[in-house]
């Protein structure tokens, strides 16, 4: 046996286990021995892989932003290659983020970045400008796309890039918090739909 592989897999399956109860629950709320018990390991394995309950924090945020981050790239990717038209490109986007979320349950659906931060957790800098840095991407890259779109389609009224791709981060972030209040997952739908509805309506020509 690959004991290195397997320590890995093992490390990897503590992650798995902490991420889902941590979006559901909340990092604080969440013990040790609940994670012990999701990953069906013994306490001294727990501390083998992770010598503290924050050193598996910052595992947690670092898994969770390489995810969002191969999200984004992924499916704009995946949108840039379905068509040429800048404004199709990010409406193609949106839609694909509508299908990602839609295949989640309700307990997977939320923001590591947003429980932390509610719960005072990003308190370490690194972790803090890790969680930043993600989001500022994911906001580059859309401002950019709007950027390309007002080249083709100029909007029928003045708009800021920068501040028109924060919207989209803002609703989706502010979904989540519904989704969970309400417990209504569509509400990620609804909200999504009419970001699109809006980009058409601002960027289409009368």
């Amino acid at each position: 046996m690959n004991m290195a592989r397997d320590g890995s897999i093992t490390k990897d399956k503590i992650i798995e286990s902490a991420m889902g109860l941590a979006l559901k629950q909340g990092h604080v709320a969440t013990s040790v021995d609940e994670v012990i018990e999701a990953a069906e390991i013994t306490k001294g394995t727990f501390f083998y892989h992770f010598k503290s309950k924050k050193a598996l924090a910052v595992a947690l945020i670092e898994k969770f932003s390489a995810i969002e981050m191969q999200i984004l790239e992924e499916n704009m990717e995946k949108a840039n290659k379905l068509s040429k038209d800048p404004l199709q490109q990010i409406l193609i986007f949106v839609g694909l983020i509508q299908e990602l979320h839609a295949q989640l349950e309700e307990d997977h659906i939320g923001c590591l970045f947003a429980s932390y931060s509610y719960e005072n957790q990003l308190v370490d800098k690194d972790l803090l400008a890790l969680a930043t840095d993600t989001l500022t991407e994911w906001k580059d890259q859309l401002s950019k796309k709007i950027q390309e779109i007002i080249k083709v389609y100029p909007p029928r009224y003045s708009v800021d890039p920068d501040e028109l791709a924060d919207s989209f981060l803002v609703t989706l972030e502010g979904a989540y918090v519904m989704t969970r209040v309400m417990h209504k997952p569509e509400i990620i739908q609804t909200h999504l739909e009419q970001y699109k509805t809006y980009l058409e309506s601002l960027f289409r020509p009368l």
